[in-house]
């Protein structure tokens, strides 16, 4: 998987104030003194231009050489500093592709490069993409803490124990002066509390796609409940049209936001109601979707009348849902409250106010103890990758079947189970040789120049 040669890409958004070019392999310190007029020294940056083989300028930049190992690839590396516009963006590409001996970067190759140098592993490798891609507080929490390791050190410690388990069985299995003992019941426990440990691991699948993703939240009820008011309330702007007339939304808004550093997708919808109207009606259609396909549903009741039919049918439907009821307009007189436990037609519930802000922030606590339970602390060292889930919970079934097996003293087949619970732990960080296909596929969904 290990390249000789020496490529090249943009590593910032075209039309930014500064645009970095990086190049990195064998020919790196070349390809800078080809283009590049300053002095190049390593991990010193200088000032000088980037020049058409003629001697014209086409900009004025800054440049710096990493020599390997010391860099972020492991390899030779050089980076150029240049201003941001798009037409020195394509001259200084075309500047390089003229060069000869230079290839365009794919997509993630600049990490994928650092992970084959061993410079970091797959692990941390996707971390990098998470961190760039982090859209609130905690995901950019979670992303560094796998960038700095703190995953890669517990699955370290979870195949070694494996590994310890393995060995021991093996060493058993293998000898032939029946001088080695085999507490079986013993190994049987420890291999148990390990599967016990990366399971509740796995089991953390919501929170993590909820890091790393965001959480979709619906905001459903009646017409005239206050969706939209909500909704504007909750992003400080006026995102939604409110009038007093029934039916205003007829289709959904979405708009991102981050609650108590969660990332949400706020999901504002059509009053759900029976109408004879074509566009309403579809527009209710998709509010129903939207309710069953949400992380989590604010049910929203008018504080100053009694639930209506159409309420009662709305609450019918989100048995089973995750929902916080949300109790509004709560400016003016309300005909009924939370209880004493802080419920309402057996959700958490809330009274706010769009017009006073009253209760909002408590809505938003009630939102991220909804999307997070059991609370918040240490929500920086969440798995938050899919592929790692999948991962462990293939460690987690196959340690289950070596206990299994021991019970039966089937010995060669906790063997097999344990070694297979190995590779599902060693694929997390591209130990033991993973796949070129497994390697490429992560990679592949990287952006240009990273």
């Amino acid at each position: 998987m290990i390249n000789n040669d020496t490529v090249f890409a943009l590593s910032t958004p075209v039309g930014g104030a500064i645009a970095i070019m990086r190049i990195s392999g064998p020919d790196a310190r070349r390809a800078l003194e080809t283009v590049f007029t300053g002095r190049i020294e390593p991990r010193r940056i200088s000032y000088g231009s980037v020049t058409d083989p003629d001697g014209s300028k086409i900009d004025s930049c800054c440049a710096v050489f990493f020599e390997a190992p010391a860099s972020y690839t492991g390899e030779d590396m050089a980076e150029i500093y240049c201003h941001g516009s798009r037409a020195v963006a394509v001259r200084l590409t075309e500047r390089l592709m003229s060069v000869g001996f230079l290839r365009p970067a794919e997509a993630g190759e600049f990490t994928k490069r650092a992970y084959l140098s061993g410079k970091m592993d797959l692990a941390q490798a996707e971390a990098v993409m998470d961190l760039i891609y982090a859209r609130a507080e905690r995901s950019r929490k979670a992303a560094l803490g796998q960038l700095e390791g703190r995953l890669s050190a517990v699955i370290s410690d979870l195949y070694s124990r494996a590994k310890i388990a393995l060995a021991e069985l093996a060493n058993y299995l293998e000898d032939d002066t029946d001088e080695v003992s085999l507490d079986a019941p013993a190994l049987k426990n420890r291999i148990e509390e390990l599967g016990s440990g990366i399971r509740s691991l796995a089991a953390n699948g919501m929170r993590s796609r909820i890091l790393r993703d965001g959480a979709r939240v619906a905001i459903i009820g009646s017409p005239n409940v206050g969706k939209s008011s909500l909704l504007n309330a909750l992003l400080l702007r006026e995102r939604a049209i409110v009038t007093p007339v029934p039916g205003t939304t007829r289709d959904t808004l979405e708009e991102d936001l981050a609650i108590d550093g969660i990332p949400v997708v706020l999901v504002d919808t059509a009053g759900i109601c029976e109408t004879p109207d074509t566009v309403e009606s579809m527009g209710v259609a998709r509010s129903r979707r939207e309710a069953e396909d949400a992380d989590l549903v604010l049910w929203l009741a008018d504080g100053t009348r009694e639930l209506s039919d159409g309420d009662r049918e709305i609450l019918g439907s989100l048995s089973g849902k995750r929902t916080v009821a949300v109790i509004t307009k709560a400016d003016l007189d309300s005909v009924f409250f939370p209880d004493d436990n802080g419920t309402f037609c057996s959700f958490p519930a809330v009274r706010t106010s769009a017009v006073t802000g009253e209760g909002l922030t408590a809505l938003k606590k009630l939102v991220a103890d909804n999307l997070l339970p059991g609370g918040t602390d240490g929500a920086e060292d969440l798995i938050t990758n899919s592929r790692h889930i999948s991962a462990l919970e293939g460690a987690a079934d196959s340690l289950s079947d070596a206990a299994d097996a021991l019970t039966a003293g089937n010995f060669d087949g906790a063997f097999f189970s344990l070694h297979e619970a190995m590779e599902s732990l060693a694929s997390i960080l591209g130990k033991d040789d993973p796949t070129e296909d497994l390697v490429d596929s992560i990679f592949a969904d990287f952006c240009m120049g990273k």
